[in-house]
């Protein structure tokens, strides 16, 4: 199970920690944006800092219709205390976490400040 709890701002954020390529470990507080297909995004100075290795570019289609490439990393999270390998965008935005992270699991949100944040596996 991996808790959290909803912000000032109405965001739903958990803590997680991300693996580096060299084994360093970064504890990151990211928002969950369920409109966000993807795994992981975290900003280029947190995959420049871990030296997560390129995978590629990819196409996105943004909130707004318009398009947007993002390069693509290979990376690892600590997930319901388990190592998971995670595609990681990098972007010039808060961390997210997106639904790709969540399949398999049952999220839960206290719609209000300080509102718990649950995500449990599914059975």
């Amino acid at each position: 199970m991996i808790l959290g709890s909803v912000n000032a701002n109405r965001e739903a954020i958990i803590q997680i920690a991300v693996l580096g390529d060299s084994k360093q470990v970064k504890s990151i507080r990211p928002v969950i944006d369920t409109g966000y297909t993807g795994d992981l995004m975290l900003p280029r100075e947190i995959v420049d800092e871990l030296g997560l290795t390129l995978r590629g570019i990819q196409d996105a289609i943004l909130g707004d219709g318009s398009l947007k490439m993002f390069e693509m990393y290979a990376g690892s999270v600590i997930w319901d205390g388990q190592v998971r390998r995670v595609e990681v965008n990098a972007s010039e935005t808060e961390s997210l976490v997106g639904m790709g992270l969540l399949e398999e699991y049952k999220l839960e949100i206290e719609g209000r400040y300080g509102g718990m944040v649950k995500i449990t596996a599914l059975q």
